[in-house]
């Protein structure tokens, strides 16, 4: 007779389509009789499954989650299974998943061939459905890669070595299948020192005539509004933009969640990271309105009912862009265009200067709605639903558009609600898929803006001898995913996983009224990790970032169940505290102009730090607060009114 529980039939990870229905199943063993709970992690907290009290949980999959078993008898005699993790794959194409599948492994992303420059950064994907969760193996040129065994495979530094044909390998208990290859090709890097004319750029493929001396993009997506009705498409719109614009090239201030003081500075930000001859794009997804040709952003502080000084001007934010000297400037709008308040009289408008650079994207036409696509808590605009389909494409960018444009025409669902807009004064066929040429330091390079953004794994140790591996994923300039890995398990224990959790502590503002959309932008790349922690608005911090780490375990000599708790610093990212009003990078003003290789990480935050100090921008403009006439002043009604010019924000 046994004398203790012992576990037969361990459940398996699986890997499903959204709402797919599946079975857990946990057999067990012992001296009496058995009895069953199942428990499921939500965020920070182990919660138990009403009703779950047999050997079988059947689900039907909603989001990723983990799951364990309790098992336990009369004499309070408890085993825990395995913990599995049940991964939910979101907006799988119809008819990809056959009637009769039996769990074998469906691959539902391919990999895609790459071109790279030499030393740079490439990954390549294959995800996969599977019941149990499928394994994967890949292969380069034909060898198989024996630590390549996970569904992406990562190169930290592309040598000539790493080009050739990749392709995986997927299998499980049930069956297996192969990607398609793909190809890994350098490219030649295209930066050169001193170009002779600025509209050409000796290197550059024959018939290229246009260049970029630099690309910078912000991205603002507002979701979650205090006193207004909260958005979900914004960041998933803002997430998926900012890695297209990455693979152009551009370096990316991605935010959301911002207020009007926290907009401000990001505007400014961005203003003077641009130079001569760079191309600029900013987009904002969220709630906004347009008064007589004047398009204005609401930030998410804005009182209820806002007013036109509770909101930041478009028109400003491309004047400003214009005074920096730019060859191209996209603006891009996925706002609503709804008139208010037309019997106010109408603020000036300084105009544009005839530059032929000008380029404006509304994702909807004059006085009309711009549409979200909900799919249970998945939600994209109807205008970046087709935009990322032509954005990476070689093409004159008003061309870009206008497919983007035809396409959102032909969509049934917003047909005749939403016709996307276009305008420009663009007098050259430039691209955003042009080339970056520059000269000189002083530009901002693209390689020590990615070194700024990421943030190096971390090892923390605790006294059983348990050690985690923290490691960082940047979603948004403002939000950050931070996974944890446990790397050594010692014999002794057993049971053993791991909780992160927020320290409010140091952090000026906690108002966070995110959706858990974010969470599934991590779906796709999070890897095998036993816990995920969510740290957003990342522009409130003064100092470092402190989170608490909980382990829990059980000690096989004594039976126990144990908890060990420790703090950990991780600093603020670079990119972050460019956007804090009291940063330290504009404590420094640039004493030198000449910078080598070397030095070219501290000689940016210089550069930053005197475009900060020394060109800043009159954020007064952005505002555009004017002297309303008393009849418009004296107005009771709910809707908002047209900004004024007159006044002066002196808090910045």
């Amino acid at each position: 007779m046994l004398k203790d529980i012992q576990i037969t039939e361990q459940p398996v990870c699986a890997c499903v389509p959204l709402d797919y229905p599946l079975t857990l199943r946990c057999q067990a063993q012992g001296p009496t009789t058995l009895y069953y709970q199942w428990f499921m992690q939500r965020e920070s907290t182990c919660q138990e499954i009403p009703g779950a009290t047999q050997p079988e949980l059947y689900i039907h999959a909603k989001q990723s989650n983990l799951y364990i078993c309790r098992v336990n008898d009369k004499k309070y005699r408890t085993l825990f299974s395995n913990w599995v993790k049940v991964k939910v794959l979101r907006n799988i194409p119809a008819g990809t998943i056959p009637p009769d599948w039996n769990g074998r492994p469906i691959i539902v992303t391919e990999p895609v061939s790459a071109h790279v420059k030499c030393h740079n950064a490439v990954r390549l994907y294959c995800y996969a459905l599977g019941l149990p969760a499928p394994e994967y193996q890949w292969y380069h040129n034909g060898l198989c890669l024996l630590h390549s065994r996970e569904k992406e495979i990562k190169i930290k530094s592309v040598r000539q070595k790493d080009t050739g044909s990749y392709l995986c390998h997927v299998s499980n208990a049930y069956g297996e299948v192969w990607s398609e290859p793909v190809e890994l090709i350098i490219e030649e890097d295209i930066i050169l020192q001193g170009s002779p004319h600025p509209s050409v750029c000796p290197g550059l493929p024959p018939g290229h005539r246009f260049f970029a001396t630099g690309k910078v993009a912000l991205l603002i997506g507002n979701n979650g509004y205090q006193n207004h009705p909260n958005l979900l498409a914004p960041m998933v719109d803002v997430y998926e933009l900012s890695v297209l614009l990455r693979k152009l090239g551009f370096c990316v201030l991605s935010l959301i969640d911002l207020t009007h003081e926290e907009m401000l500075i990001s505007i400014r930000q961005f203003l003077q990271l641009l130079d001569k001859g760079a191309y600029g794009l900013f987009y904002y997804a969220g709630h906004g309105y347009e008064h007589s040709g004047r398009n204005y952003m609401v930030p998410i502080d804005a009182p209820q009912p806002y007013r036109p000084e509770n909101c930041i001007s478009v028109q400003r934010i491309l004047q400003q862009m214009q005074d920096r000297k730019t060859a191209l400037n996209v603006v891009l709008l996925d706002t609503c265009r709804k008139w208010y308040n037309s019997d106010c009289a109408l603020s000036t408008v300084t105009p544009l200067k005839p530059l032929g650079n000008i380029v404006y994207g509304y994702a909807t036409s004059e006085n009309s709605e711009a549409y979200e696509v909900q799919d249970e808590a998945f939600s994209s605009g109807i205008f970046m639903t087709y935009l990322k389909k032509h954005i990476l494409k070689e093409q004159k960018v008003t061309h870009m558009l206008d497919k983007v444009l035809e396409e959102i025409g032909k969509d049934p669902l917003v047909k005749g609600k939403q016709v996307m807009e276009i305008r420009h004064s663009l007098k050259e066929p430039r691209a955003l898929t042009d080339r970056i040429c520059f000269s000189g330091s002083e530009q901002l390079n693209r390689t020590v803006w990615d070194q700024h953004t990421k943030i190096p794994k971390q090892v923390v140790k605790f006294s059983c001898g348990v050690e985690a591996e923290l490691r960082f994923k940047v979603m948004f300039s403002n939000l950050i995913h931070t996974f944890a890995k446990l790397t050594h398990n010692p014999s002794h224990l057993s049971s053993v996983r791991i909780i992160l959790y927020k320290s409010m502590d140091n952090l000026g503002s906690s108002n966070n009224r995110l959706d858990p959309v974010d969470s599934l932008l991590t779906m796709e790349d999070d890897g095998e990790v036993d816990y995920i922690l969510r740290l957003c608005s990342l522009q409130k911090y003064k100092n470092n970032i402190i989170i608490k780490i909980d382990l829990h375990y059980t000690s096989m000599d004594t039976g126990e169940m144990v908890q060990e708790s420790l703090e950990h610093i991780i600093p603020i990212p670079w990119i972050a505290g460019l956007l804090n009003k009291t940063n330290t990078f504009c404590q420094e003003r640039n004493q030198t102009s000449g910078a080598t290789a070397k030095d070219s990480i501290p000689n940016l935050k210089n550069h930053l730090s005197n475009m900060s100090m020394d060109k800043e921008p009159p954020l007064a403009h952005l505002t555009d607060a004017a002297v309303m006439p008393t009849s418009c002043q004296s107005k009771s009604n709910r809707e908002p009114e047209e900004n004024d010019e007159g006044e002066i924000l002196t808090d910045l």
